[in-house]
């Protein structure tokens, strides 16, 4: 693995409408936005920094404003282990160049579902998953949180040379599971300084 100084990138976010109507039929939507600080374009491997993911994972911090209280949240949890077959298909969706001074934006549903989610484990009572336990007439902060902001895989160029380099197509499998493979070390971008949110539900 080559060591190289650590790509310089800042995150930016922003929610819209904070208003979140429950009888409107669209929802609003959350943007992460990344920016390239450095002279060289590079291609991520997106995953930890996929805001839908961020919320289905409850990395977030969504807190009532109305109940003094935070929103109670189910986690989903995403399997990181190799699978036992052989063909693991390469996901290009996933690979996002970043060019320099050049604003990337990555999109999520911030919505209310119509019914509650089944709890993880038997007997337990039925809990909100994420932003389903938005009420109405409520306000509330949404903050950055931790346990996120990872880019693990990364490289210098273009996707379509990434993904097609001299020795050969980049293999599925590697990519995503053998992680001491990446071409070079993985970084954090620093999420945690994203700015709060406020936002309010009405019918």
């Amino acid at each position: 693995m080559e060591q190289v100084s650590q790509p310089e990138i800042a995150a930016a976010w922003s929610l819209n409408p904070t208003t979140h109507s429950f009888s409107s039929d669209t929802s609003p939507t959350l943007t992460l936005s990344l920016t390239n600080h450095g002279d060289r374009p590079i291609t991520i491997y997106n995953e930890h920094m996929d805001p839908s993911r961020v919320l289905a994972e409850g990395s977030l911090v969504i807190f009532d404003l109305t109940t003094d209280t935070p929103v109670d949240q189910l986690k989903t949890r995403f399997c990181d282990f190799q699978p036992p077959s052989k063909d693991v298909p390469l996901r290009e969706t996933k690979f996002h160049t970043l060019y320099p001074s050049k604003l990337v934006s990555f999109t999520a549903t911030f919505g209310r579902s119509k019914s509650p989610s089944q709890p993880s484990l038997p007997g337990q009572p039925l809990r909100a998953r994420g932003v389903h336990g938005l009420e109405i007439g409520h306000e509330y902060v949404l903050r950055p949180g931790t346990g996120w902001g990872w880019v693990r895989w990364w490289d210098y160029g273009e996707k379509d040379e990434v993904i097609n380099p001299p020795g050969g197509r980049l293999d599925g499998r590697t990519i995503a599971y053998k992680h001491s493979k990446a071409p070079h070390a993985g970084f954090h971008v620093n999420v945690k300084a994203l700015p709060e949110i406020k936002f309010n539900c009405v019918e």
